[in-house]
């Protein structure tokens, strides 16, 4: 499969894949200049494109046909559009939608009230006859903030959701991971498994807690794959937007990453922050910790077991009583 610009002798195809699926024809052979096509032989696959105006643009067109669906198609496509807008130096992406309003967070945008599009979005043909009144307005700003570098405290966590959006906003780079400012994971690696974890639990203070993990498990690749090089953060978005698809993942659980080989044990670790570097993008882990979760209740500070704890205070200390004990 191939993708590229589309080109004026493209527009009949271009048509007859828009009106099999239902999408507005208006304006599209006006845009051609900004729509992306893929293609599989002479067989069209899918489309995707921009509707620019001034510092501003209108994504339009995302299609793919039936028999090409499920398969991460019409993210790669609009990862592509987007780099396209960055390229072209746009500071915000819109879109109309009456049936992918649940789809498109997926790819970083919020839903927006229709009244806060820009004037000139407002007077285009989407706008005024193509789409209904009824169309779900959405919307990307093109250069989100970079993540925090550093997280203090175990409390602290990326979610999904940030960290999916904080790559989205970047153009395609090379993805690489660190731990205590050495890489951890080599050139080559794989995107083995996306979890979605659900987690109950009660602590010593006999508190009960829960909540949800994304775990993302990497491994190691083969010599030949690692001299290919690192994986773009475009081709990773496109395997977890596949992934997505299929598997109930919360945008606000926590993100992990879980990595092991013969040398290191699997470990799951928790993101601390992205590093944007003109040449990649450095994703910087931290190793997991223990800590007592009921030392609020009780007094013990989290960064040890404090023996001095009143009896009746609930403290997480083996000596204390009318706790429960776990294991």
């Amino acid at each position: 499969m191939l993708t590229r610009p589309a080109t004026p002798t493209d527009l009949p195809r271009i048509e007859a894949l828009l009106n099999a699926l239902s999408l507005p024809l208006a304006g599209v052979a006006d845009h051609l200049e900004d729509l992306r096509l893929a293609e599989d032989g002479s067989s069209l696959l899918g489309m995707a494109g921009l509707e620019r105006h001034g510092r501003v643009a209108l994504l339009r067109s995302v299609a793919v046909t039936p028999a090409a669906q499920g398969q991460g198609l019409a993210a790669q496509l609009v990862g592509e559009v987007l780099d396209h807008a960055r390229a072209l130096e746009l500071e915000e992406v819109y879109l109309l939608t009456t049936t992918a309003a649940t789809y498109f967070p997926r790819l970083g945008f919020t839903e927006v009230p229709r009244v806060s599009a820009p004037a000139a979005l407002l007077a285009s043909r989407e706008f005024q006859d193509a789409c209904p009144q009824t169309a779900t307005l959405m919307h990307l700003p093109l250069k989100e903030p970079a993540m925090t570098q550093t997280i203090p405290g175990l409390q602290n966590h990326v979610t999904t959701h940030e960290f999916l959006a904080a790559l989205r906003a970047e153009s395609q780079r090379p993805l690489e991971f660190w731990l205590h400012g050495e890489r951890l994971v080599p050139a080559g690696y794989h995107v083995t498994e996306v979890k979605a974890v659900s987690i109950e639990s009660m602590d010593c203070g006999g508190k009960a807690n829960a909540w949800r993990e994304t775990v993302i498990q990497l491994m190691d690749g083969t010599a030949e794959e690692a001299r290919a090089g690192f994986m773009t953060n475009r081709k990773f978005l496109a395997i977890y937007d596949r992934v997505a698809q299929r598997v109930p993942v919360s945008s606000q659980a926590e993100v992990r990453f879980e990595y092991g080989n013969s040398a290191l044990p699997a470990m799951q670790y928790h993101v601390a922050g992205l590093e944007i570097l003109p040449g990649s993008l450095q994703v910087h882990l931290r190793a997991p910790g223990v800590q007592c979760k009921a030392s609020d209740a009780c007094g013990t500070p989290a960064t040890g077991i404090n023996a001095s704890c009143a009896p009746e205070s609930g403290c997480c200390t083996p000596a204390a009583p009318d706790l429960i004990t776990l294991g």
